[in-house]
Formats: C-alpha cells, structure tokens, sequence
C-alpha cells in the first residue's frame, strides 16, 4: 500500500486541488471508487482532514471532477489523433472508436468513474449525458458528416452514434476486466481483435 505523503511532497500553493483529485485516482485504482472518502483522499495527500473541503463540498464532488477529467482527456487524444491522420471523414469516425478503447485501457480508473453506475444520488448530473458531453458530439458530427458525403447510410446520427458507444464500450470493459486477454492472446493479436471491433462497426454502417 502507498504510504501518506508529508505535507511538503504533496503540493505548492494553488496546488491543493490536483493533487487531490490525483490521489483520488490513486485509490480509485487500487480499492475502486465506492471506497473514495475525502478522509481517505486527505490522509493519503498528507493534508488535513478539513483540507479537501475547501474544493470539494463531498465524495461525490470529487469524483465528478475526475469524471469531467476523464472526458476532457478523451476528446483531447481523440481530436488530436484525428488532426494527425490523413484520411476522410470514415477514417475519423473509425478513430473516434479506436480511441476510445485506447483511452480506457490507459486510464482505467478515470474510465470507470466516468462510467460508473447511475443513481439518484450518484456524481452524475445533465453534463454527464452523451448529448452534453463534446466527445460524442464529436462522434455524432462524424457520422453526420460521413452520411452527408455517402460513407455511411442514413439513420438517426445519435441512435447510431449510441450503438456504435456501444460496441466500443462492451469491448473496453472486457479487455479492462481481463476477460479478453485470459484467452492467451498476445498484446499484437489484443490490437489486432481492436481494430477488428472497430472495424465491424465500420463496415456494419456503410450504405
């Protein structure tokens, strides 16, 4: 178990907040995130028990924050991967699910706040929905655009871009939750099967 930092490895001034919703992703990582407390988050960041309060009114605040991180990541890497590549419009929607996938397995713990389960009193409000969320705007948009220009057929854009959600997720959580990997395949045959999600999808919405 990591131990609690001392008070002068944790943070600057102006800092409090980062590393507080860094040590939150520490322990959602090794102990999931019904267990998070801010008692827990200020113990583990070396603060006072009192010091998480002045960002975070509850357990719940924070994780929103690392949720609303999380999104922000994704559409970040998304966007960026989409400006690096050469390719039409079919060729970003096929990234927008391929880094999705990508983003899960790297940040797993942001993953599964940003997904967690949803309930009256849980972390989740109206800006965590796919129609307010700009990652799925994002992949919405694509599939207009690949609709208008003939690449895929026609059809409700965001009933398609929550099938293709979907799929990309149901992968995600089964590669995150080793139930993939426990089948011997090596990481080459994991990327290979990734793309081949992918591209399922792809060829299961052209015309």
């Amino acid at each position: 178990m990591t131990k609690p930092k001392k008070p002068d490895q944790t943070y600057h001034h102006g800092d409090l907040r980062r590393v507080l919703i860094d040590t939150a992703v520490e322990i959602i990582s090794e102990q999931g995130a019904n267990d998070l407390s801010l008692r827990k988050t200020a113990k583990r960041a070396g603060v006072s028990h009192a010091a998480p309060y002045r960002h975070f009114k509850d357990k719940n605040a924070i994780l929103s924050a690392v949720a609303k991180e999380g999104f922000e990541m994704m559409l970040k890497i998304t966007e960026e991967r989409i400006t690096r590549n050469q390719g039409n419009e079919l060729d970003h929607f096929a990234i927008c699910g391929l880094s999705y996938i990508d983003f899960a397995l790297t940040y797993p713990s942001h993953y599964r706040v940003m997904f967690g389960t949803r309930s009256d009193d849980s972390y989740f409000s109206d800006e965590f929905t796919p129609e307010s969320i700009p990652v799925f705007q994002l992949l919405r948009d694509k599939i207009v655009i690949c609709q208008q220009k003939g690449l895929l057929k026609s059809g409700d854009p965001w009933e398609m871009a929550l099938a293709a959600w979907s799929i990309v997720h149901g992968f995600a959580m089964l590669r995150i939750d080793h139930h993939i990997q426990d089948q011997g395949m090596d990481e080459k045959k994991l990327r290979e099967l990734q793309r081949t999600v992918v591209l399922t999808l792809y060829s299961g919405l052209r015309p």
